[in-house]
């Protein structure tokens, strides 16, 4: 598969944003003209990824739904946390090399959309240090190498939607005072990894809450792979991480969701949202190229 939406698998960018809107007009050709004149890069270094929620999908082309995409819905856990939702309809992921350039980008896809949505979200953030989150350990470490990227994060030929992706976005929001108060080696263990050269926990230093054991989840003896593709943001006011990934099936994200919120048979909780609040939760679809052009035709 060749046609997916090159923002995906993008890890030269190391500056972003993540816009979220809600579509309020009802008229299906304004709001296709709308979205073409929002995806075209105001420059050729500039990478988008447009997704849709469902229900913009249904309405707008519901022959082009994919069968596993659904509505993301808030998450209970039973040890306390929760996962809220805060499902849109459209959702742009943003890439470049210059901030500049990323919120000329920004603005386009604002202004085009005006009329016929609200913005819901709308999250600035960067590549910190050597791809660290704000904790200071490294993000990302156990994505999958080469080829298997493409087939943890791209829907398989034969299924509806095959070279697409589903994609979940969620907000989180870092309290980085109570979590640097502990210890290196108490920090490792709520990651389950080194801090400074990133080598995963083994054995009996690996705890069971940790994110690494939570998130490192398989069914049925698959290995439930993911592409993340999240940034770090912050500011005086707010950091956090705004985690994204992409998804050959959302059940690959559901089962490590309800793995962090303690929701599996062992009841668990991942050590890491004692430190960390996720704020929103959304699925979309981004469609390959190709059915992103026929989606978006009058």
């Amino acid at each position: 598969m060749t046609n997916y939406q090159l923002g995906i698998f993008n890890e030269e960018g190391n500056i972003f944003n993540v816009s979220e809107f809600e579509v309020t007009s009802s008229d299906v050709s304004t709001i296709k003209k709308a979205i073409r004149k929002a995806v075209k890069p105001v420059d050729e270094t500039i990478e988008i990824v447009v997704s849709f929620g469902k229900t913009l999908l249904e309405k707008i082309s519901p022959n082009h739904l994919p069968d596993k995409l659904k509505s993301f819905e808030t998450i209970k856990g039973k040890n306390g946390h929760e996962m809220p939702s805060n499902q849109s309809d459209l959702y742009f992921r943003i890439i470049g090399g210059d901030a500049s350039l990323v919120l000329d980008q920004t603005i386009k896809i604002q202004e085009a959309l005006d009329g016929i949505s609200e913005v819901v979200l709308s999250e600035n953030g960067f590549k910190y240090k050597d791809c660290r989150d704000l904790t200071g350990f490294v993000d990302g470490s156990a994505n999958p190498k080469e080829e298997k990227k493409y087939l943890a994060a791209l829907i398989p030929e034969g299924e509806k939607g095959e070279g697409g992706t589903y994609v979940f976005h969620q907000k989180w929001i870092h309290n980085l005072q109570k979590f640097n108060e502990l210890p290196v080696g108490v920090q490792e263990k709520v990651i389950g990894r080194t801090k400074v050269d990133s080598i995963e926990l083994e054995g009996d230093d690996m705890p069971v809450d940790s994110h690494v054991s939570r998130t490192d989840a398989k069914h049925d003896g698959v290995a439930m792979k993911i592409w993340r593709r999240s940034f770090p943001f912050g500011s005086a006011k707010e950091k956090g991480l705004m985690f994204i990934t992409y998804t050959c099936d959302p059940f690959r994200v559901d089962i490590q969701l309800d793995r962090m919120l303690g929701n599996t048979e062992d009841g668990h909780s991942d050590q890491i949202m004692n430190y960390s609040t996720a704020v929103s939760g959304a699925y979309s679809f981004a469609p390959s190229t190709l059915e992103l052009a026929t989606i978006l035709e009058d």
